[in-house]
């Protein structure tokens, strides 16, 4: 496989590859000739682009290693970072809501203290306690997702 620009989609691309176990693996998992996934590397102006997101998808249902460095590198792209998020389990959604609920409380008490107190650190506990919030959503989300089978 060729030497890509580091954050560029194409070494994403080729660390999805690596996570199922290379290009000849990824090749065959997916029904396609290793010519057509090398394609998915190159920096190619005629037809830029590389390889096709139905590919990638198919890869990332496959293989959800292979998911994660495409995953990083549009999220860098559009501002953020990506966090993997482990929640499961026989009951994972009724105990996830009992903490967002637990969570939200404490961010609205949190959120009424800054307010009447105008104080810098009842503010940085009321971030604190936001971000523990949205966490406990997002592993929620994750969860869901993860029932619903898709």
């Amino acid at each position: 496989m060729r030497k890509n620009r580091p954050d560029s989609i194409q070494s994403a691309i080729a660390a999805a590859y690596r996570a199922n176990g290379g290009l000849e693996n990824t090749a065959s998992d997916l029904g396609v000739s290793i010519s057509v996934l090398s394609y998915g590397t190159a920096v190619n102006e005629d037809r830029p682009g590389g390889l096709g997101a139905n590919y990638l998808d198919r890869l990332g249902r496959m293989c959800a290693a292979s998911a994660e460095p495409i995953a990083r590198h549009f999220c860098t792209l559009a501002g953020g970072v990506f966090q993997p998020l482990e929640a499961s389990g026989p009951g994972c959604l009724i105990a996830l809501s009992g903490d967002a609920a637990k969570e939200f409380g404490d961010v609205v008490a949190s959120a009424l203290k800054a307010k009447l107190s105008s104080c810098a650190n009842d503010c940085d506990d009321t971030i604190v306690q936001i971000d523990e919030a949205i966490e406990v959503l997002a592993r929620m989300r994750a969860e869901a997702v993860r029932q619903r089978g898709r």
